[in-house]
């Protein structure tokens, strides 16, 4: 179903360019010089928010996975606190909009946790098997004197 999307989503992000510039047009001509402070402000909004997020999501992420988890949630929020960000950087009122929504609280994912072990490794820590002692004969290294000589 996603690949029948495909061209659909090409389309709308060559047209989000020219949807953004006649939104700023008609936003211009309403609220005047206050578009140019606002689309300065939020170009600084996204700055700020990638240069918080890039270490600080990084390492919440880094010990989630140590813990054995893999947080769905946290995951879908750092994907879409970037996005905002690269969207407030983007210069105009519908990428700001969109942004905005990104950014805002969702109800959070599940938690998937596993298990850091082998899955055959036994949990009690014998190990059944059966072996045989087989005795090669070893040839003597050149340096060695040979044996029964």
């Amino acid at each position: 179903m996603f690949i029948r999307l495909l061209p659909f989503l090409g389309l709308s992000l060559l047209a989000l360019p020219l949807l953004e510039l006649f939104a700023s047009i008609w936003l211009a001509g309403q609220i005047g010089w206050w578009l140019a402070f606002w689309l300065f402000a939020s170009a600084f909004i996204g700055i700020g928010i990638l240069k918080s997020w890039r270490f600080a999501t990084a390492w919440a992420l880094v010990d989630s996975l140590r813990a054995g988890e893999v947080p769905m949630g946290r995951l879908f929020w750092v994907a879409r606190s970037l996005l905002a960000a690269l969207l407030f950087i983007f210069p105009g009122p519908i990428s700001d909009v969109i942004g905005l929504v990104l950014i805002l609280p969702w109800p959070g994912g599940k938690t998937v946790r596993f298990e850091q072990r082998s899955a055959s490794a036994p949990q009690d820590g014998v190990y059944e098997g059966e072996y045989s002692r087989v005795e090669e004969p070893v040839a003597p290294l050149p340096h060695e004197p040979r044996r029964g000589a």
